[in-house]
């Protein structure tokens, strides 16, 4: 037994036309309004200064960071603050060990940048391996007649007055 079989002639196709894509003309266009657009937003952004309150704002994200990291890693991480600068620690084998990750990398504050570290000079903080901090902690900015505050509560709660 056979099988039939079936030719279909196939009459759907349609002849190309300029109209099947873009001219670099347009591509050209869209590109340099995405290069605008791009540079407006760079244009917005606060300088990288920032004053008190771009520098509390930057340390708070990275006072989260570190407390994030604790819990995903299930050890105490620890924070260091000075007059001059602030660092991150990570606790191992007993000791406390810097950490040179680059969001979590030891830094200096902004030139004219003073800071008082619950109303002293240095302080020290740890999260535990569940993002508890060792006691809340204020850190007050003052930079450019600005001034701000990072504020870590007992709940590890990080916010930026």
């Amino acid at each position: 037994m056979t099988r039939p079989t079936f030719t279909v002639a196939r009459t759907d196709r349609l002849p190309l036309t300029r109209e099947a894509g873009f001219t670099l003309v347009e591509l050209m266009v869209v590109l340099a309004l995405v290069g605008l657009a791009a540079t407006a937003v760079i244009l917005s952004m606060p300088p990288s200064g920032g004053g008190a309150m771009g520098q509390a704002t930057r340390f708070a994200a990275r006072i989260a960071a570190l407390r994030d990291t604790a819990v995903i890693d299930a050890r105490p991480h620890g924070l260091w603050v000075t007059a001059s600068g602030y660092g991150f620690e990570r606790r191992s084998g007993g000791q406390w060990q810097p950490l040179e990750d680059g969001r979590l990398a030891r830094d200096d504050w902004a030139s004219g940048t003073a800071v008082s570290i619950n109303g002293a000079s240095q302080g020290r903080l740890a999260f535990d391996r569940v993002g508890l901090p060792s006691a809340p902690l204020r850190i007050d900015f003052t930079s450019g007649g600005t001034s701000a505050s990072v504020i870590v509560s007992a709940s590890g709660e990080v916010s930026v007055r």
